[in-house]
């Protein structure tokens, strides 16, 4: 596969769209505009809409197509650079591709720029269906501990290729960056490599975009696809999808010869990496690696009872975000302070407040079906949940055996509703809510002492809300007001 962009003096001048101007498509455009390059650029919301936008960088482009993705949108284009939230199977890009114009992601776009000016920067990428976030951001609290030149961008932070612009006007230096990527990021990914990789879990999520499980186990495993034998990659032994992966790591090996250094993290099985015992965290090394490595990994052990951040999920996100540090070449010592001072991150099993003797929980980014169990896992019981939003065709009977186990009660919101409640209202008292302040209200009013009220959606946020986070804030600034 040959590289679309071999030198710099290659985008003077070159026609190149920008399709999706949300926060990836802008950072594209003003690096790509900073090059040379012209700008076409298309995207759903209207010409105003995207003027304002492109207000906010200072750029000057060539054409704007606003209000859908029509073919003539594209016309002329040498290169099309793709945002997460426009799926490739969209007519346009179809068509694009059929005429043979390079269609890339932003992720791909800036590795490939970021190679030219800096080629040492080792990329560490991050992707699951559930745990990016706080895995990606511990694992750069991890380096940035150890003293390590590391930014946070991909998914999560800043774009990737707002990070390049820095480096090409030498605003910044790093030698690491980590990476959260979506399976939609990786979608678009031709000759991306990462040094250090992780799938976390590949569990039934965007199925309103994809076609089934089969397609979207193959975008996450697009992560590894450029893998070599010095590389490595951690995977979660745990969870059947993510191990369906190694049917992927085949191809890697026919292209390469040598698969890269495989470790895998486990909260039931002693395994090639972290694994969970009594209570406790083991590394345990192969022999395939570096005396340094071995001897790090041995030397770290780590207390459950030392995590500031709690949840099964949390548990796992740890294990991940450890072994890739320790990859890395961050010391034992380094891993044990992050651990025990991580606060973790807002709306992921965030605490609010306690209200007499009952805990209120925002778990908002609780996007998927998947999310939901692994929060439930975390308590006792005595649980009223709030769940609904906009249905990523989940599979909410997933829930059933948990739901009969730990919820006291089931309040649901949103569009989804009615298909929870279908799912699960037979096994536990369920009440449906117009909105997130009768949901809470009801909640406490349904709430005993020793009652948590968790916030686990298991949906989408935008029938009723901007995005997750919006719906997180309104959850406490309710709870906060009760």
């Amino acid at each position: 596969m040959q590289r679309i962009i071999n030198q710099l003096s290659e985008l003077q001048n070159k026609k190149v769209a920008i399709v999706g101007m949300g926060k990836s498509g802008l950072a594209a455009s003003e690096l790509l505009y900073n090059l040379g390059a012209k700008l076409i650029i298309n995207d759903k919301k209207n010409e105003n809409e995207v003027l304002n936008d492109i207000e906010s960088i200072n750029i000057k482009v060539e054409r704007i197509t606003g209000g859908g993705h029509p073919p003539e949108a594209l016309q002329d284009a040498e290169l099309i650079v793709v945002s997460p939230g426009v799926p490739l199977s969209t007519p346009s890009i179809v068509s694009a591709i059929y005429k043979g114009i390079p269609v890339i992601s932003e992720i791909e776009l800036s590795w490939q720029i970021m190679t030219l000016i800096k080629n040492d920067v080792k990329i560490i990428g991050i992707t699951g269906s559930n745990g990016k976030s706080t895995t990606s951001t511990l694992t750069y609290e991890f380096l940035k501990g150890d003293g390590k030149k590391v930014y946070l961008a991909g998914n999560i932070g800043f774009p990737m290729a707002e990070i390049v612009l820095k480096l090409i006007n030498r605003e910044i230096d790093l030698d690491y960056i980590v990476l959260e990527l979506s399976s939609f990021q990786l979608e678009g990914i031709k000759m991306f490599k990462s040094d250090f990789a992780a799938v976390l879990n590949i569990t039934p999520d965007h199925m309103d975009r994809y076609s089934g499980m089969k397609e979207y186990i193959e975008a996450k495993s697009r992560i590894f696809q450029n893998h070599e034998g010095d590389d490595y990659l951690i995977l979660n032994m745990d969870d059947k999808n993510t191990l369906l992966v190694i049917e992927q790591l085949k191809n890697v090996y026919l292209k390469k010869g040598r698969l890269p250094h495989i470790f895998y993290f486990s909260r039931f099985q002693e395994v090639y990496g972290a694994y969970l015992k009594n209570d406790h965290v083991y590394f345990y090394p192969k022999e395939d690696i570096s005396d340094d490595l071995k001897n790090e990994m041995r030397n770290t052990v780590l207390p459950l009872s030392t995590f500031r951040i709690k949840g099964v999920h949390n548990i796992e996100n740890i294990m991940a975000a450890s072994l890739l540090a320790l990859c890395v070449g961050c010391k034992a010592d380094t891993i044990k302070t992050v651990v025990k001072e991580f606060p973790g991150l807002p709306h992921r099993m965030e605490f609010v407040r306690e209200i007499d003797a009952v805990a209120y929980i925002n778990d908002s980014k609780g996007t998927n079906v998947d999310a939901v169990l692994k929060s439930l896992e975390s308590f006792a019981g005595n649980v009223i949940l709030i769940a609904g939003g906009r249905d990523k065709n989940g599979d909410f009977s997933a829930l059933r055996d948990l739901a009969k186990e730990k919820l006291k009660a089931l309040i649901v919101i949103g569009e989804a509703g009615q298909k929870i409640a279908d799912a699960l209202g037979d096994l536990v008292d369920h009440y449906f809510a117009e909105d997130m302040k009768s949901a809470v209200l009801k909640a406490k009013e349904l709430a005993r002492s020793g009652d948590v009220v968790l916030l686990s959606p298991g949906c989408a946020s935008f029938d009723m809300f901007k995005n997750f986070e919006h719906r997180g804030e309104v959850f406490k600034e309710i709870v906060n007001s009760l």
